[in-house]
């Protein structure tokens, strides 16, 4: 099947091609202690000790039995080095997917409350992401029922884009939902209108250079070229981290991710 729809789309079979030979010799020089001396060094400049960070998560994950997941990624540090530092009254977080990000969230701030949002299952889109449509109810199930093992976890069933009319202002926001236009840019406009003076706004899967031919609801430039103008305005400052550092997801800087991590310059 995939030879077929290669054939029916010539460039961008090149343009995969292309990538391999390019991961091929890039994958011969790529050093990951440079990348972790980097990533240190942005934890770093926030005050936060990276070292640190990643055992308070690895020691929590074990006391709640927390699974393996290839979806884990620096984010999760990054929010165990903000328990550390800030008190966190209210968290947001836009794209509940499975729940267990919500539950990490809990545990990491447990005097906090945490509202997470996600589109209603009988909203189209629901179903065409990531590919549930044959699995949705048993994802669901699965979902709410992580989500009942947290009392501080508020679910609401709702497009992202209503949260135009939210009046709660939040010490925390994670923005993890559409990330193509208008949805990306419109989380984040929202989401600078919902922060705390002093609160943080995290941005997941930023991609700083244009992907090939990918899906743009996935692979955007929307989240990094709202981000970038906003700071050129002088209305934030950002901070890039790398999303994973492993040579698997971190080798080529035109399919790397990168966590964004706003503050508000108010």
């Amino acid at each position: 099947m995939n030879i077929i729809y290669n054939l029916k789309n010539p460039r961008r079979a090149l343009n995969k091609l292309l990538l391999v030979f390019e991961n091929f010799i890039l994958s011969k020089k790529y050093n990951l202690e440079l990348y972790e001396k980097k990533q240190n060094e942005i934890f770093n400049s926030l005050n936060f000790d990276r070292k640190k960070s990643l055992q308070k998560l690895i020691d929590l994950k074990k006391n709640i039995n927390y699974p393996k997941r290839e979806m884990s990624s620096e984010h999760e540090i990054i929010f165990s080095a903000i328990s550390s530092k800030k008190r966190v009254n209210k968290i947001l977080e836009i794209g509940t997917f499975d729940g267990w990000n919500s539950y990490l969230l809990s545990k990491l701030f447990p005097s906090s409350q945490i509202v997470t949002l996600d589109l209603d299952e009988k909203d189209k889109n629901f179903s065409k992401f990531y590919n549930r449509q044959d699995k949705l109810n048993d994802f669901i199930l699965e979902r709410d029922k992580i989500l009942k093992k947290s009392a501080n976890v508020i679910f609401r069933k709702t497009n992202s884009i209503n949260m135009i009319n939210f009046k709660e202002k939040y010490d925390l926001i994670w923005i993890d939902g559409a990330h193509g236009y208008p949805v990306a840019t419109i989380d984040i406009v929202n989401a600078l209108n919902l922060v705390e003076k002093e609160g943080l706004i995290l941005c997941d899967d930023v991609f700083t250079q244009r992907p090939i031919n990918e899906d743009e609801m996935y692979r955007s430039l929307a989240s990094y070229e709202t981000l970038r103008t906003f700071e050129e305005q002088k209305i934030i400052k950002l901070f890039l981290f790398y999303k994973r550092l492993s040579k698997k997801f971190n080798l080529n800087p035109k399919t790397r991710q990168y966590i964004g991590l706003v503050k508000p310059l108010h």
